[in-house]
């Protein structure tokens, strides 16, 4: 699993616990403050941190930062940005096996729970 954090603080510890072993990599948006790297070393997994307030506060880069943010809207509009799904979708009644896939790392992807009303 990778995972990109945009809330920081007890979230960004949560997701050192998430990613995958091995091909696991964090991206934090809001990674500044006193985290505990182990989980990720004991995964063999990575980390990146992206300071994107910086171009902001500075004005440097701003121009760049807006270039970045363009394009990355504009494959929004496209649609290009999708989720990797797993294969299986589970019924709300067996979402306890949806679970377990998550949990014992079978799922490849998003697990998806249908819930009809």
């Amino acid at each position: 699993m990778r995972v990109y954090d945009t809330e920081g603080g007890p979230v960004l510890d949560a997701s050192f616990e998430a990613v995958r072993t091995y091909t696991g990599h964090d991206v934090s948006a809001l990674g500044w403050g006193t985290h505990a790297l182990a989980p990720l070393s004991f995964r063999g997994a990575t980390y990146s941190g992206v300071f994107t307030l910086l171009p902001m506060l500075t004005g440097q880069g701003r121009e760049h930062h807006g270039d970045i943010l363009r394009e990355a809207a504009a494959l929004v509009d496209e649609g290009k940005p999708r989720p990797l799904l797993d294969g299986t979708r589970y019924p709300l009644a067996d979402v306890a096996d949806a679970h377990r896939s998550v949990e014992n790392g079978t799922a490849d992807g998003k697990v998806v729970v249908d819930i009809e009303p």
